[in-house]
């Protein structure tokens, strides 16, 4: 349906149309015990766990886990490329559709040759106020062929619709439905009316069809609005139709360049921002690989059967014994060690 692009008053200024188309794991580190859904670590045997050694402030520690606590976790970043790869992505698809859409290149409206006829120009001067009605019809035919849109401009006396409708606007509409019927016309409606005191009393508006929106754009429409509204106002360089014509002319060119449209740009901008800061914090926060704790790393696997520790003659720190060749805190050699084992290989005593 047709919609307002606009229009102005003797003494109200001009003013804008209505609404256009817009085209974890956490781990012990001594006796506690931790797990999640996939990696646990305990200070007691479970299935499936493995015996690690590790020393802290001279000590031996034994942990019991299901994976190798002494390399890098990288099981949050790996569901982190999932879930973003699943989720994330699309929305990132969307975020830059957006800014693709927001760049248009305007194409000239292709809806009457399509329909295989040629519109008529439509100029009716109710009031008899034109000057040149030969100029006006050449500027309108000049911006039919650059754009594909059809202008029609009419005048009427503001009795015409002041009685029956509560604004020009209304008039406007109900003419383009009643006169167009298609949305590829741009209609553009003057009333005037000289009041007792010799004060013109003119209005004008203008009623554009759905189709035209990606052309006459509502910044489009607004800054034609301003510049025609200027010129009707210099009524000692401009006649009506003079107006009109310069106007239009000022802007056949205008409406065919490539644009941006601010607010779907805005828009862009912000989910762009929004979404970079989201994936950042998730990733610092979540995904970011996660080293073994400092204690964790230099840990050996422990498959004795049977643990007994010893300290060390030089440092005093206790090592477990048959784990080490050299003191695991000094560095001093470890004397070697008998040891009396029971029927099933058990070490029970050392010598």
């Amino acid at each position: 349906m047709p919609h307002s692009s606009g229009g102005g008053s003797h003494s109200g200024g001009s003013h804008s149309g209505g609404s256009h188309s817009s085209h974890s794991s956490s781990r012990s580190s001594g006796g506690g015990s931790s797990s999640s859904s996939s990696r646990r670590t305990s200070n007691q045997p479970f299935k499936g766990a493995k015996r690690y050694l590790y020393y802290s402030n001279n000590k031996p520690y034994l942990v019991y886990a299901n994976y190798d606590i002494r390399k890098t976790d990288y099981s949050s970043l790996i569901s982190y490329i999932i879930i973003y790869t699943i989720f994330f992505l699309p929305i990132l698809a969307g975020v830059f559709w957006v800014m693709i859409s927001s760049v248009h290149v305007p194409k000239k409206l292709d809806y009457f040759e399509n329909k295989g006829k040629k519109p008529e120009i439509v100029i009716e001067d109710n009031l008899g106020i034109f000057e040149d009605e030969k100029a006006l019809k050449k500027s309108m035919k000049a911006f039919y062929e650059e754009t594909g849109i059809m202008p029609a401009v009419i005048t009427v006396s503001n009795e015409t619709w002041n009685e029956d409708y509560s604004k020009l606007e209304n008039y406007a509409y109900n003419t383009y439905v009643k006169r167009f019927h298609d949305e590829a016309h741009w209609l553009i409606i003057y009333s005037s009316s000289y009041k007792d005191n010799g004060f013109d009393d003119w209005y004008w508006e203008g009623m554009q069809g759905d189709l035209t929106d990606p052309i006459i754009t509502s910044e489009r429409a607004y800054k034609f609005n301003i510049s025609l509204q200027n010129r009707l106002l210099q009524r000692d360089t401009y006649s009506v139709d003079e107006a009109i014509a310069a106007t239009l002319d000022e802007y056949r060119p205008v409406m065919m360049k490539t644009y941006v449209d601010t607010v779907r740009f805005v828009i862009f901008l912000f989910m762009f921002l929004l979404f970079s800061g989201l994936s950042v914090l998730s990733f610092f926060t979540t995904a970011k690989p996660k080293k073994a704790p400092e204690n964790y790393r230099n840990a050996k696997l422990c498959e004795l059967t049977t643990v007994y520790q010893e300290a060390c003659g030089f440092c005093g720190g206790v090592y477990i014994i048959g784990m080490h060749t050299e003191c695991p805190h000094c560095g001093a050699a470890i004397p070697a060690h008998h040891y009396i084992k029971d029927a099933q290989g058990n070490v029970v005593q050392i010598m």
